[in-house]
């Protein structure tokens, strides 16, 4: 994995053309994120799956507010703690429905920080141990990138 910034142009644009047409934001207004299946909900958030953003993690999801709001850290102190009851709702019906051995569970902030689109979305992420990945959490493929790096 050979990345040396090159998604951040990427990323920087994507967030102000979202910042910019904020109509056309995905996750902003319900009809775009129904398109995938919502799953659950509360008051403050829902939980979808939607393999528009996928990319190939099977029954993977996110838990984004129903307020727009750009990220983790714009949250109110209902809409952190509404975030993490669904949290739990999520992992019963995934354990249920899907069985993983494990989760990989994050929020990407800002482009730098991986985001793309300016509305926070908390993704969860089943695992199994016949993953390709698995064993390899969030830290391990910024550290072997940074590990690489150093090594030329």
């Amino acid at each position: 994995m050979e990345l040396g910034g090159t998604l951040l142009g990427k990323r920087q644009a994507e967030w102000a053309h979202h910042l910019a047409h904020p109509d056309g934001n995905p996750l902003s207004t319900r009809a775009e994120f129904a398109g995938g299946e919502v799953l659950l909900e509360n008051e403050w958030c829902v939980y979808s799956q939607d393999s528009r953003y996928a990319d190939g993690l099977p029954y993977s999801g996110f838990i984004v507010t129903k307020r727009p709001c750009q990220t983790v850290f714009d949250l109110t102190p209902e809409e952190a703690a509404a975030t993490h009851a669904l949290l739990a709702e999520v992992r019963v019906h995934l354990d249920a429905s899907v069985k993983p051995d494990g989760y990989t569970i994050g929020w990407n902030v800002y482009p730098a920080g991986g985001a793309h689109i300016p509305h926070v979305h908390l993704h969860i992420i089943p695992r199994w141990n016949t993953d390709v990945a698995a064993g390899a959490g969030l830290r391990y493929f910024l550290k072997a990138a940074q590990e690489r790096r150093q090594q030329r």
